[in-house]
Parts: C-alpha cells; sequence; structure tokens
C-alpha cells in the first residue's frame, strides 16, 4: 500500500512537532503535511488529492478544532477526522462526537495513534469508491462509538479480561443488560436453565457477541428518537430476525458453534448501516433495499452494507468481521468447506430467502457460480 496523506493542524509547534516526530516513526511511507495557523490549512495543504487523515488540536485561539474539522468536512468530506483534545468534559466529547471519527485524549499515547493509522489503513483495502467514502464521512451521518461500547471495546483488548469487570460495566445500562439477558436465554442457544445473572448471561454468550449486542442497542439508542418509531422498529426487527435465521442456517450446515456466534454477530451489526439509511430516509424499509428480482442487480453492494462497514472498520472490528458483512451481498462463490468465506454466502441466501427473492433463476444462478460439488450440497439443505 502506498503511503497515505495526513495533516496535522496545532497551534503549539513544540507538540506539532513531536506528533509528527512519532507518526514519522510509526508510519515512515505517509506523507505528513504541518500546519500552526488553522486558518491557513487550504493553504498549506495545497490544491494536492485530498487528505486520508486529518489530525487537528481541539483548544486553538479564534477558532477550535471542532469548529476546523467542520470546514474540512465541507471540504474533504471522505478524509477521516481525529481530534487531540487535553479537555475530556462532557460538553467538549458531545461538540466533538458531531465532527469527529476519532476523539484522542492529549498528551498522545502511540498505541492511539497506531489504531487509528491501522483502522484507516483497514478501510482502504476494503477498496470504497470516493464517491461512496465522501457520503458517509458528511457531519450527521456518522455514528460515533457510544461511551459504554467504547469502554467494554477497551476492556476486551486487555490480555486478562475478567468477566466480573464487563459485567461492571454492562450493569450501568439497564436496557443493555435486560437485553443481554433476553438472549442468553433465547431457545436457539439450547440452554434448557433460565439465568437472571447478567454474569451467567456473558459467559453463555461469550464476550464478542455481547460486544455487539452492546453496540447495536447504543446505536439503536441515539437514533431511536431521530427518526419515525414505525421505521425504528421495522429496522430492529429486520436485524434480529436477520442474525436469527443467519445462526439457524449455519447451524444446520453443521458449522461449529464458534462460526454459528461469528455469523450471528455479523448480521446483527448490519442492522448499523440500516439505521443510518433511516436518519436519511423517513420511511426507510431494510426489505426494500434488497428485495430485489434481478439476481443480477441483488449481487451488488447495498448503501446499508457500505454504511456499516464503514463504521465497523473505523471503530477498530477486526477485517474478518467487516469482510463478512461486506461480502453478504457479492459473497466469494469460489470458497470450499466449512469456513470464513463461507459464511458470507450463507448470509447471501439466507437474505434472498428472508426477502422472498430465492426464486428458481436465484437458485440456478447461484449453483452455476458455485464450482465445490460438496459446497453446493450443504447450500442446497438452505435453498429448498
Amino acid at each position: 500500500m502506498t503511503g497515505l496523506n495526513v495533516l496535522f493542524i496545532d497551534d503549539d509547534s513544540f507538540m506539532l512537532k513531536a506528533l509528527h516526530r512519532v507518526c514519522r516513526r510509526l508510519k515512515p511511507d505517509y506523507h505528513f503535511v504541518l500546519c500552526e495557523q488553522q486558518s491557513m490549512w487550504q493553504s498549506v495543504w495545497g490544491e494536492s488529492t485530498p487528505p486520508d487523515v486529518v489530525f487537528c488540536d481541539y483548544l486553538m485561539p479564534m477558532r477550535n478544532g471542532d469548529e476546523v474539522l467542520e470546514e474540512i468536512a465541507c471540504t474533504y468530506p471522505s478524509a477521516v477526522r481525529v481530534l487531540l483534545t487535553g479537555d475530556v468534559t462532557e460538553d467538549v466529547i458531545i461538540k466533538a462526537s458531531e465532527v469527529a471519527h476519532f476523539v484522542l485524549s492529549k498528551p498522545f499515547a502511540e498505541n492511539d495513534l497506531n489504531h487509528v493509522f491501522l483502522c484507516l489503513e483497514r478501510l482502504n483495502e476494503l477498496q470504497f469508491p470516493q464517491v461512496s467514502r465522501a457520503k458517509l464521512g458528511q457531519i450527521g451521518y456518522f455514528f460515533v462509538l457510544p461511551e459504554l461500547a467504547l469502554k467494554l471495546q477497551n476492556l476486551l483488548s486487555q490480555p486478562d479480561i475478567d468477566i466480573k469487570d464487563v459485567t461492571e460495566h454492562i450493569v450501568t445500562d439497564s436496557v443493555i443488560t435486560a437485553k443481554i439477558i433476553q438472549f442468553a436465554n433465547s431457545a436457539f442457544l439450547g440452554y434448557r436453565v433460565h439465568t437472571t445473572s447478567l454474569a451467567e448471561a456473558i459467559k453463555r454468550l461469550g464476550l464478542r457477541l455481547v460486544e455487539a449486542i452492546v453496540i447495536s442497542i447504543s446505536v439503536e439508542q441515539q437514533v431511536s428518537l431521530r427518526i419515525p418509531l414505525s421505521v425504528y422498529k421495522h429496522c430492529s426487527e429486520w436485524t434480529y430476525r436477520y442474525a436469527a435465521a443467519c445462526r439457524q442456517n449455519s447451524k444446520t450446515l453443521g458449522f461449529s458453534t464458534e462460526m454459528q456466534d461469528f455469523i450471528y454477530v455479523a448480521a446483527l451489526l448490519t442492522g448499523l448501516g440500516h439505521f443510518s439509511q433511516a436518519l436519511e430516509q423517513t420511511d426507510y424499509d431494510p426489505d426494500a433495499e434488497s428485495k430485489l428480482i434481478d439476481i443480477e442487480q441483488a449481487l451488488c453492494y447495498k448503501p446499508s452494507t457500505m454504511s456499516a462497514v464503514y463504521f465497523l472498520t473505523l471503530w477498530g472490528f477486526p477485517s474478518d468481521i467487516c469482510k463478512t458483512v461486506l461480502f453478504q451481498d457479492k459473497p466469494p462463490f469460489s470458497g470450499v468447506g466449512l469456513n470464513e468465506k463461507s459464511l458470507s454466502l450463507v448470509m447471501f441466501v439466507t437474505k434472498l430467502s428472508l426477502l422472498g427473492s430465492l426464486t428458481s433463476e436465484a437458485k440456478q444462478r447461484i449453483k452455476t457460480e458455485i464450482n465445490d460439488t460438496a459446497t453446493m450440497q450443504w447450500l442446497e439443505l438452505i435453498m429448498r
């Protein structure tokens, strides 16, 4: 991958140089541009290609960093925006969340900077069209990772995870706590003994699924007051129905429990994209977006899928989850055996089935694309 273009904006020359020095050591192949006067960032950057990422200090004379990033978003909406701040009060975080993809505390840590670069590289690997990147980067479109989810993500990144610590974080939100316990008692998980213990529920579900549930519900809470109730309910119900069907089909096909959980998480996280689309359209219908009669039209990336993958990538989700979500629309038909690649194909078929679009023509097209006999045999089990 060629070096990415990075713009730093900070009125403190010492901090600016320190940031540049650290980042240059982390990414020697990147192209860095430094700007001390926030009003001059456009002339400093020049007329070259858009920056891939912009780091901007929050507290500066004349205009704060959130205002500068807002201007940058209007000019280069595809650029990932990072706000650096030593003020982590609620007011600052709320303002920052409206314009920045990332908010990093000062003094900055190398791991935080590296995390931003890693997310950006993963996003570039997915080769989103520039027009899609620009749209998804617009202010008001992007979901900031909710605080509870961010705390949980940081906790899960530690080498020695204590279920007690995870429980203490989640129990502060009664809605999410209730939902996790409800999931843990669901019939399809196979537990006969009912539990009311959050810690036991977390153990049953596993940390990866718990993280997905926390994020999904947190985002739902963010958008629930911004879209019609009927649209909110429809998006939510569709997401959970789709996730349950994907898990059931993977179980029917003989996938391991771990892979069943993986596909459930991937399907659950697709709901992020549906909610982002609902914010644009007051009458958004997740069924209508994918319910296409022509199989050729069905085999294309959907706006909701692109949105979901964009969010997940910039939130630092592993590439295997992001690719599985992305390829549910254009699955790799050449896969062999029960593996991660096959899960995207299961999601694709499951979606067509739920939407009533798994027609004879669609089945025949899928069969002609698959070369592996064993794959065709197990796939026929869910295409009946």
